[in-house]
């Protein structure tokens, strides 16, 4: 018999779409179980009571609006979902001890995913060895164009050689092109790679991959937050992008298209403060168009070496003195931990710090007169003083 708490997380991962925000706001509400258990009875009124008796509830209604509306187009989505057949399959795949489910409450979680708020998973299912998450502590995450050139394939290889010889665990997407190449290398290194799906971990996409997608689950893991049997979707591609930005100390782009998955993955790591580097190329490559592109609006910084990305992450930020901070209020605080030493616009900065754009504006407001930050067409940004 599977605890209750268990087969919670198993129901939330199946009700669920990836990145639904709603549905991380009643677990962190109402706690896993009993949010799953009004669900299934699907009595709005009593989710609404519940959820009126907490501490969140405020919160809630600001970020969602009308809450009774936003229950009820919930259930309809979620309900469905959760049929007796579907909890059986899943029940079934952890009997098993085929796949295993990882939660908030147990050791391997990787806590950088609690970055993504409400929008976390629920829980990750993985295919391999869970003890593998341990090396997300400090990983880097390698992404980019499926028709790698060769000149993509050289550069990823030397980045993943100098990650790899500091002890940094790779992640991607286990996609054609630069995402199977920085995995391979990482194999041949013998150092841990870890994959995230986009489906279930039992879908191994894309299908020419699969030998190398059931390599990385023997040695290291494959992960997903979705249950196994989901299957991939252009909506799960791009939610997996944040949970790669959100695993990985920082995201490098080593080639892409104009309009590409990477550039996706790159916003997502900006959206919580995660670095992003990008690898320059020629100007005739249309290959390279979107790493330049990420570099000129200065969402990624350019790096040509693994030590670059190595700088980028281990470099000691020099954050104001807790002198300097001590007397400021909630909304300054929180603005200023999401401000960068480079420019940023606004609603990137209130998304970081989960607050209104008024909010943002406010509390930036506030840190330019204290001189922690400043302003200009280009956005927000520390001051110089501060870094």
């Amino acid at each position: 018999m599977l605890p209750e708490s268990v087969l919670a997380f198993a129901e939330w991962t199946i009700a669920t779409e990836p990145g639904d925000a709603f549905g991380g706001m009643l677990r962190d509400a109402l706690g896993e179980e009993q949010a799953i258990r009004l669900v299934k009875s699907a009595n709005l009124d009593q989710i609404a009571t519940q959820l009126a008796k907490t501490t969140i509830g405020e919160a809630a209604y600001s970020r969602f609006g009308d809450l009774n509306r936003t229950i009820a187009d919930s259930l309809e989505r979620w309900v469905p979902r959760l049929g007796q057949s579907s909890t059986d399959v899943v029940t079934a795949f952890l009997k098993s001890g085929r796949f295993k489910l990882v939660t908030p409450r147990d050791d391997f979680w990787p806590s950088s995913l609690n970055d993504l708020g409400w929008g976390s998973p629920a829980a990750l299912w993985v295919a391999g060895r869970s003890e593998a998450l341990n090396h997300l502590q400090k990983s880097i995450a390698i992404v980019g164009s499926r028709t790698a050139t060769g000149y993509g394939k050289s550069v990823t290889n030397e980045f993943v050689s100098g990650l790899a010889s500091q002890g940094y665990c790779i992640v991607s997407g286990g996609a054609y092109g630069i995402d199977a190449i920085a995995h391979q290398a990482a194999i041949s290194l013998e150092s841990p790679t870890i994959a995230v799906m986009a489906g279930g971990v039992d879908r191994l996409y894309p299908s020419g991959n699969q030998d190398l997608l059931g390599e990385i689950a023997e040695k290291w893991a494959l992960i997903s937050e979705l249950p196994p049997g989901s299957s991939p979707t252009k909506w799960r591609f791009l939610q997996r992008n944040r949970l790669i930005a959100a695993l990985s100390r920082a995201t490098v782009v080593v080639e892409a298209g104009w309009r590409s998955g990477s550039i996706n993955t790159a916003n997502h790591a900006t959206n919580i403060s995660r670095h992003v580097g990008a690898v320059p190329g020629s100007l005739h490559s249309p290959t390279s168009a979107g790493c330049h592109r990420l570099i000129r609006e200065q969402v990624a910084e350019l790096v040509t070496s693994a030590q670059d990305v190595i700088d980028l992450v281990e470099s000691s930020t020099r954050y104001p003195q807790l002198e300097a901070v001590s007397n400021l209020g909630a909304l300054e605080v929180r603005a200023l931990d999401a401000l960068q030493t480079k420019w940023q616009p606004l609603d990137r900065i209130a998304s970081a710090a989960g607050l209104t754009h008024s909010e943002a504006k406010l509390g930036l407001t506030s840190l330019e007169l204290d001189s922690l930050a400043e302003a200009s067409f280009q956005g927000w940004r520390r001051t110089g003083s501060n870094l």
